[in-house]
């Protein structure tokens, strides 16, 4: 399993910029056009930044090395982060789009149909889910996502977990799906701008 770490201020923003500024490709749109500001992504950056940093408060962010190429952040269900940390990290996230923006950014991921989040929720099941995986330009196409995404299994696994994850990106859904989880719905979000539901169920870990 690779070990938890602590980014700094500069490392916060640049993870963000990687996740912001991902290419698509020519037929989708992911959900990036959906942000305020759009093509301009400083207010998307600092809506990521806000939600790394909470995980970097509650050592929820795990590295490939102490180098940093790449990360990903966890978050367990049967161990979440403390109520005042959520509410101080939505509104941030708010603050960064403006509230109004906020709100209809939640409305459009809604109109999608429910996510695995909302429907493992809504059952009371447990998980772990993947909020944020990010492999600095330099370093991509090198191998580092898979350590990563078994990283995430590692962890439910000892706690007999499915993992999920939704992405808004065909390529990396089909990632995802060599990895060993599985596709399980499609929403869309609006025209070429789709999110895909994937899980690595408890009894495949």
């Amino acid at each position: 399993m690779l070990g938890k770490v602590k980014l700094t201020e500069s490392e916060m923003r640049e993870f963000a910029e990687v996740f912001a500024n991902y290419d698509y490709g020519t037929d989708e749109i992911g959900m990036v056009p959906l942000f305020p500001g759009y093509p301009d992504t400083e207010r998307l950056v600092e809506y990521l930044v806000a939600m790394i940093r909470t995980a970097n408060d509650y050592n929820a962010v795990y590295a490939t090395s102490e180098n940093k190429e790449g990360i990903i952040i966890l978050t367990d269900t049967t161990d979440p982060f403390p109520s005042a940390a959520m509410v101080k990290m939505l509104w941030r996230m708010a603050r960064a789009l403006g509230f109004k923006n906020f709100g209809d950014i939640m409305k459009k991921f809604q109109a999608g149909g429910a996510s695995q989040e909302k429907t493992y929720r809504d059952s009371k099941e447990p998980f772990v889910q993947i909020e944020l995986l990010a492999v600095r330009e330099r370093y991509q196409g090198q191998g580092f996502m898979r350590p990563l995404v078994e990283t995430a299994f590692e962890v439910a696994r000892e706690k007999h977990l499915p993992v999920i994850v939704s992405t808004d990106a065909a390529l990396k859904k089909d990632k995802y799906a060599h990895l060993g989880m599985e596709h399980v719905n499609t929403r869309i979000l609006a025209e070429g701008s789709y999110m895909y539901d994937l899980v690595r169920r408890s009894d495949s870990n």
